[in-house]
């Protein structure tokens, strides 16, 4: 069984309010601006980027998130974010405009008329948005609050870990398989987990049969945990799975090269824009304590090889004299101007060369130091799995899961790294890319969790 778009799976919401958001904006954008002044090809390149920018720019700043019934306040929330969105949309249509319209054409009249026209557009956006996502907020906020049962069919310790793996918090009830709640109708179970396919021939096939034809679905723990949890942890892993390519990746594949071609230009075109910003923080670097701008550090590479990342310099000198070692949550030896950087991920914007060179990749695990990562493989299963595919400066791990700083951290974030080892798509690397732009603005999972 595939799921090769299992992450899809807990984003529905996300997606159609933002194809939602797609069509009503480029709706009201097409229809209020057809001038003679700009031809058919150019107004609707202008459309669709127009609504591409209106749909990030609300997706970064979470106007497509409904994870909480925020009841009344909920259109207060959602009027104040699309609000903020029309006037960070504001300025990108007035830049398109004053690029692509022949202001030579342009007069009193025509240019009051553009002005009417502009405000007439953002006025309609921000209320029928506005409104719109309030409504699909009350609906998928309260879908959210809905509990799964999903029955569990395996040995005890094996119900207890699957509980551990989804949390307190989840959305998901396990409870253990009994036939007298399907048979008597007590529980509606959305589907029967399995944990060993050989404790079937210990149960009543037929009945299970019966369960199966009735549309019971039935799945394999490691597939629930890869679509329901958007991870695959470590100790599923089988040697059958890896020795059957379920984890390989071939460098040399399309997909491989697309991959490579659209990373380096995007690396390219984010190392032109942000060189100023680059720049500005090696001078406060340099101004704080006068110790060297960049700092470099030996990692573990794709297939293990080692090589060396460049990032802005965020401790004070010689900050591992005494061995390598996690930061801390309050770490002291994380300089002023450090913490701004991190919380930004400024810092990491000079690794953007070691993915030009094809040393790194854009999204992929995160390299890891190979004194850690001797500890670590030790005490985590399938640990070197993550290295079957190159390291990258955000991944699935980065944007699902706070800094790690221990080895259980380490070992959740395995989880998500070889989730996406097995499910690597162009589809999922843009997801990946736009949830760290969302990080970054938010200034979020630059540091380890609390414990």
């Amino acid at each position: 069984m595939k799921f090769k778009f299992s992450w899809l799976n807990s984003r529905k919401s996300l997606f159609f309010c933002s194809l939602f958001d797609f069509a009503l904006c480029s709706y009201l954008f097409f229809d209020k601006f057809t001038y003679p002044i700009l031809n058919y090809s150019i107004l609707l390149f202008l459309t669709i980027i127009n609504s591409l920018i209106w749909v990030i720019s609300s997706y970064i700043f979470g106007r497509y998130a409904f994870t909480t019934f925020e009841k009344l306040n909920l259109f207060t929330t959602q009027f104040i974010k699309t609000l903020f969105i029309v006037f960070f949309n504001l300025l990108f249509t007035l830049i398109l405009f004053r690029i692509f319209w022949d202001w030579n054409y342009m007069n009193f009249e025509s240019f009051s008329n553009y002005l009417n026209d502009l405000s007439s557009f953002y006025i309609k956006i921000f209320i029928l948005s506005g409104f719109s996502q309030s409504l699909a907020g009350l609906y998928f906020s309260k879908k959210h609050t809905k509990f799964s049962i999903w029955l569990f069919l395996g040995n005890e310790n094996s119900a207890k870990y699957l509980k551990k793996l989804i949390g307190n918090k989840s959305k998901f009830k396990i409870k253990t398989f009994n036939q007298k709640y399907l048979l008597n109708n007590e529980l509606k179970a959305h589907g029967i987990i399995i944990d060993d396919e050989e404790i079937l021939g210990k149960k009543n096939i037929q009945f299970l049969f019966d369960l199966n034809n009735k549309g019971m679905k039935f799945m394999k723990i490691s597939n629930w945990c890869e679509r329901y949890l958007n991870r695959y942890p470590p100790e599923l892993v089988k040697v059958s799975d890896i020795i059957g390519g379920k984890f390989s990746y071939d460098e040399n594949s399309l997909k491989a090269r697309i991959k490579r071609i659209y990373e380096s230009i995007l690396s390219l075109l984010i190392l032109i824009f942000t060189l100023p910003i680059i720049v500005f923080a090696s001078l406060l670097i340099k101004f704080e304590d006068g110790g060297p701008i960049f700092y470099t550090q030996c990692r573990n590479g794709f297939e293990g090889k080692k090589f060396k990342i460049i990032k802005l310099r965020t401790m004070i000198i010689d900050a591992e004299k005494k061995g390598a070692q996690w930061a801390g949550r309050s770490d002291s030896r994380i300089t002023k101007i450090g913490r701004i950087l991190r919380k930004l991920r400024i810092d990491e914007l000079p690794q953007l060369l070691l993915v030009l060179s094809g040393e790194m990749s854009l999204i992929g695990p995160r390299p890891e130091r190979p004194k850690i990562d001797i500890l670590l493989r030790e005490s985590i299963p399938n640990y070197d799995l993550r290295y079957s595919i190159k390291p990258g400066i955000s991944g699935w791990a980065q944007v699902n899961y706070p800094y790690g700083a221990s080895i259980n951290d380490s070992k959740y974030k395995l989880s998500y790294d070889i989730y996406y080892i097995k499910n690597f798509s162009i589809l999922l690397d843009c997801m990946i890319f736009f949830k760290t732009l969302r990080l970054v603005i938010n200034g979020k999972g630059s540091v380890p969790i609390k414990k």
